[in-house]
């Protein structure tokens, strides 16, 4: 009996360990998991820029819930794993400062949601990267996306 009983401990760990590992790299693949159900892209900008692939170093999205009424900003990251800091935030009209999530990530930084109400709203992603030297890419989207 107890050897069966530490067999199924074992096995929902292992599940436990899986869904987790799923759940992130499902996020990093898609905004959308990111911000979580009925979110969808409404715009994206490319940051720097990965020598390996000649593509992009990361994304950042703006996504919306129309039935929440939230904005969602993720920059993802698609060049190789990240040589520093990631951003993502969000900044409502009349607002001073964004909302941030800044950090050493390898796959995504956010999901940073907003509700924005009768106002407009900005969004921000951020990278830092080695291309023969650390660089470091940001963007600012001018206020839009009203509602």
């Amino acid at each position: 009996m107890r050897n069966f009983t530490r067999a199924l401990i074992t096995a929902g760990a292992a599940v436990f360990v899986m869904t987790g590992t799923a759940t992130t790299a499902s996020a990093a693949a898609n905004p959308a998991a990111a911000c979580g159900s009925g979110f969808f892209v409404q715009e994206s900008q490319d940051l720097g820029w990965y020598q390996g692939t000649g593509g992009p170093q990361a994304t950042v999205h703006l996504l919306y819930n129309a039935s929440t009424g939230e904005n969602c900003a993720v920059t993802v990251v698609t060049g190789g794993k990240n040589q520093g800091t990631v951003g993502a935030g969000l900044r409502i009209e009349g607002d001073e400062d964004f909302t941030l999530d800044e950090g050493n990530f390898n796959s995504y930084a956010g999901p940073v949601k907003v509700r924005a109400n009768g106002k407009c709203v900005q969004y921000y992603g951020s990278t830092q990267y080695r291309s023969r030297t650390v660089m470091y890419d940001e963007y600012i989207s001018p206020y839009g996306h009203c509602g």
